[in-house]
């Protein structure tokens, strides 16, 4: 284990509240709506295509919705900076102490990733930042981790993946790379190479490492 993969929302940080909160002000901004249902059909997704169903259902422009979001978001992390989820303080510290490469792995986009952990202050644990933006095609697809590994010049054996929902796990196994699974908001179903944890928390590097030596056999085995 080389690397540390980390995906942001919900995984690295909780903001699935704050996104819910955003889209349905903004979708009220345009007199519609947005329920649970829509919720679920966003977490996880490339935030063009989150924006794509909601100018769909408000039957308006998207360029208009992506500024509008992408502002809402912006506010709440200047307004309340984001908080890690349990046990990632310990990790990355641990993590950056040992040498590894860490790297953010995001299917938001530049400015609100940056944003994040700027006002977080967790900007310097990160040797690289991967967003929709650097690629033409984000999650679902393997591109995001796959350029990951590429910058760390690294095999996707090598690495270990954090993920929180279907959309960034398709995109880690599809890139052939051990992944470790934090479902909060969504059910997930197990998948050879991918291990399901219910938190971090009293996780440390020596954990991880066992649970990426097995994952790596699991490959191996396929």
């Amino acid at each position: 284990m080389r690397a540390l993969l980390i995906d942001m929302d919900g995984t690295l940080v909780e903001t699935e509240s704050r996104w819910w909160q955003a889209e349905i002000e903004v979708m009220e901004s345009y007199g519609s709506t947005w329920d649970i249902e829509d919720q679920n059909q966003a977490i996880g997704g490339p935030l063009q295509a989150v924006v794509d169903y909601m100018a769909a259902k408000a039957k308006t422009d998207s360029t208009q919705i992506y500024q509008k979001i992408v502002d809402a978001m912006l506010k709440t992390f200047s307004d309340k900076p984001s908080e890690l989820q349990p046990g990632w303080l310990e990790i990355l510290t641990e993590a950056k102490s040992l040498g590894l490469k860490i790297a953010l792995v995001t299917a938001s986009n530049r400015i609100l990733a940056e944003a994040l952990i700027k006002t977080s202050k967790i900007d310097h644990f990160f040797d690289a930042v991967i967003t929709s933006d650097d690629l033409s095609r984000t999650k679902p697809h393997p591109d995001p981790y796959l350029h990951a590994a590429e910058i760390f010049k690294l095999e996707p054996l090598d690495c270990l993946v954090f993920e929180d929902s279907n959309t960034g796990i398709t995109s880690s196994l599809a890139a052939g790379m051990p992944t470790i699974a934090l479902p909060d908001r969504v059910l997930l179903d197990a998948r050879r190479g991918m291990k399901i944890l219910k938190g971090l928390k009293g996780v440390d590097l020596k954990i991880l490492k066992q649970i990426h030596q097995e994952l790596v056999l699991e490959w191996q085995e396929i």
